[in-house]
């Protein structure tokens, strides 16, 4: 817990997980609330597992662990220079079965990774993206960073406005196989628009959607069987407060 507090700067709250595995633990924490589109970002994690394997493996489980938890995470788009993560291994507990302890990884890395989103400068939702439906897994997250990229979509947000068309519009516009015909989006799995036109909806369940802590922004291209979700934010105030002063 000191570790975890001693790391944070712009950080309202320390983030940490434990996930138990099957003989063996894998633990925790990290650091990062702005300047976060990681492969390059402000953000530190350190993961630590008793389990009993080579580096080079460990290795495998990171990278994996890492491609849809922070690698699928955008607070702005920013970058900084300090992007590390490590998972270090006491060998304690002997060797695990590789898969259980990949997915045991995955999970503690996406549950920082949440919490990363959940604690962004000024943010007051934790905003899932998602994107099916693309020609590519790679066209998939292209739209998908370029709609949680958008200071538009992440105003909307605040706002609690679903604002659908400019989420279809980020997805059109992000050099992607695109076809407006046949685009939907959902909010909370209620369905605003189809065949990239608005349709009759619960616009009371929207709403409701819309004022949560969490929100899950859902877009269909119709075009093949790519998909990626990624992790962000809405943008508040409170973030040009934060910021407008940084040199």
């Amino acid at each position: 817990m000191d570790a975890a507090e001693a790391i944070m700067t712009t950080d309202t709250r320390r983030k940490e997980t434990v996930v138990e595995g099957d003989g063996f633990v894998v633990g925790g924490m990290a650091k990062g609330a702005a300047m976060l589109s990681p492969k390059m970002a402000t953000m530190l994690a350190v993961l630590t597992t008793d389990a009993d394997l080579p580096p080079g493996e460990l290795h495998d489980a990171l990278v994996r662990g890492v491609a849809h938890s922070f690698n699928a995470l955008s607070i702005d788009g920013c970058q900084s220079t300090n992007d590390t993560v490590l998972l270090l291994a006491s060998g304690r507990a002997g060797r695990p079965d590789r898969a259980r302890f990949d997915d045991a990884v995955a999970a503690a890395c996406l549950h920082l990774a949440e919490q990363m989103a959940g604690d962004a400068e000024g943010a007051t939702k934790l905003v899932r993206v998602h994107v099916t439906g693309a020609a590519s897994d790679g066209d998939a997250e292209l739209a998908a960073r370029r709609i949680a990229d958008s200071a538009l979509c992440k105003c909307s947000w605040y706002g609690e406005d679903p604002y659908w068309g400019r989420v279809a519009s980020e997805a059109g516009s992000a050099g992607v196989h695109f076809d407006q015909a046949l685009v939907s989006v959902c909010y909370g799995g209620v369905m605003v628009a189809r065949h990239g036109v608005e349709i009759d909806h619960d616009a009371g369940a929207v709403a409701n959607h819309m004022a949560e802590r969490e929100l899950d922004v859902a877009v269909d291209l119709g075009v093949g069987p790519g998909r990626f979700t990624i992790l962000t934010n809405d943008l508040t105030h409170a973030y040009v407060d934060e910021n407008m002063g940084t040199s």
